[in-house]
């Protein structure tokens, strides 16, 4: 599947340009490798190697917690990350951390609309914010 969407692309709210044409096999090889990289979970603990800060530390979570109470539960994502009009983000280990940081600071269009993040959180912020999602993420789905 990503392999056909990368060669062929799509079109829709999650538009991507078709690359058959643009990239030989090598690079198209290399780039699903890639993306399969960043699809996998990260082990509980496990320090996300694009990530400046320990994703696993309690302090960061509490600090995420505390701004996606503020920010985010109100309106779109619930109260815990479960219940609102966006999905719920517990039993959610799909989400790698560098995707949901780039979520957060670019926004989202489309169906799955979400604004930017990135002009008004610092990025030590926003990597708090990815730190108790992917807590969440651990927990169980209610």
């Amino acid at each position: 599947m990503i392999r056909e969407r990368i060669v062929k692309g799509k079109h829709g709210d999650h538009a991507m340009p078709p690359w058959g044409t643009v990239l030989d096999r090598p690079a198209i090889d290399a780039l699903v490798a890639y993306v399969e990289i960043l699809r996998q979970p990260a082990a509980a603990g496990a320090a996300d190697p694009l990530s400046p800060f320990d994703l696993a530390d309690p302090a960061r979570i509490e600090k995420g917690r505390k701004r996606f109470a503020k920010t985010c539960a109100g309106y779109c994502h619930g109260h815990e990350g479960v219940g609102g009009r966006a999905p719920d983000f517990k039993g959610r280990t799909d989400l790698g951390p560098q995707q949901t940081f780039d979520t957060i600071y670019h926004g989202r269009t489309g169906a799955d609309v979400m604004p930017p993040w990135g002009a008004a959180f610092s990025e030590e912020s926003i990597w708090e914010l990815v730190a108790y999602l992917q807590f969440l993420g651990r927990q169980p789905a209610d």
